[in-house]
C-alpha cells in the first residue's frame, strides 16, 4: 500500500514537472494574445478613420475646382458618414398657428440601407401636434466632440431638409424603434411607451459646411454648388 502511494505521488509529480513548462507557455500565449488583439483593433480603427477623414477632405477640396462633377443621389458619402458617427441633431419644425419656428434636441438613427433618419417623441408635445399639421422639416447635425469620441472629427455641420412622418403601421414603427433602441441603448425613455410616436424623415435636400466655411447644396431634384 506505502509502495502504491509513494508510486503514484512520484508519477502525479512527474506529471506536474511535464506539464508545468507547456502550461506557462500556454497561459503566455493566451496573455500575449489578448494584449496584441486590442492594439490591432485600435491601429486598424485608426487607420479607417484617418482614410476617411482624408477622403471627406479631398472631396471638399475638390469643390474649388469648377470641372468637379455634381452630386447625385443618393445621399453623398461625406453625409452618410456625419449621420452615422453622430446621434444628436436639432430638429426644426414651423408652427403655422403661432407663426414661429420650434426647436427640439433629438436622439436619431440613420439607416443606411434604407437612407431614412428614425426618431422618436411623446405625443404629448409640441412637436408632435405640429408634426400632425405638417411635415417639412430642417435637422442640423455636426460632427463636433460628444464627449470622448475620437470618430468624431469638429469638420462638418449639415443642415437637411426632408419630409418626417409619423410611423402608424405597428409593425413598420417597432422595426424602427428597436434600430432606434440599439443606437440609442442608453435612452429608452424616450424610445419606449405607449406614448412615444416613432418619426421617419426622407431627406431630400441637405447643406454642408466644413470649418474652412466652405458650403456645397445637395439636392434629390436640382443640383448646385456655392
Amino acid at each position: 500500500c506505502h509502495k502504491q502511494i509513494s508510486e503514484n505521488f512520484h508519477y502525479k509529480t512527474n506529471m506536474a514537472t511535464t506539464s508545468g513548462p507547456n502550461t506557462s507557455l500556454a497561459n503566455a500565449a493566451i496573455t500575449l494574445t489578448l494584449f496584441i488583439l486590442p492594439i490591432i483593433y485600435l491601429s486598424r480603427k485608426q487607420r479607417r478613420i484617418a482614410r476617411e477623414r482624408q477622403e471627406e477632405r479631398s472631396f471638399l477640396l475638390s469643390l474649388s475646382n469648377p470641372s468637379s462633377p455634381p452630386l447625385r443621389p443618393p445621399l453623398p458619402s461625406i453625409v452618410r458618414r456625419v449621420l452615422s458617427r453622430c446621434r444628436f441633431a436639432y430638429l426644426s419644425t414651423v408652427d403655422v398657428d403661432a407663426n414661429s419656428s420650434h426647436l427640439s434636441l433629438m436622439r436619431f438613427t440613420y439607416l443606411p440601407d434604407e437612407e431614412i433618419i428614425v426618431m422618436s417623441t411623446n405625443r404629448k408635445t409640441k412637436k408632435y401636434d405640429i408634426l400632425e399639421k405638417q411635415s417639412g422639416v430642417s435637422l442640423l447635425v455636426h460632427d463636433f466632440s460628444e464627449g470622448d469620441s475620437r470618430e468624431l472629427t469638429g469638420e462638418y455641420s449639415i443642415t437637411l431638409n426632408g419630409n418626417c412622418s409619423l410611423i402608424h403601421d405597428v409593425e413598420l414603427a417597432e422595426r424602427y424603434r428597436a434600430a432606434h433602441l440599439r443606437n440609442n441603448p442608453d435612452y429608452p425613455q424616450f424610445i419606449v411607451g405607449d406614448d412615444i410616436a416613432i418619426l421617419r424623415v426622407d431627406v431630400h435636400s441637405a447643406r454642408i459646411c466644413n470649418i474652412n466655411d466652405q458650403v456645397i447644396r445637395w439636392n434629390v431634384n436640382n443640383i448646385s454648388k456655392s
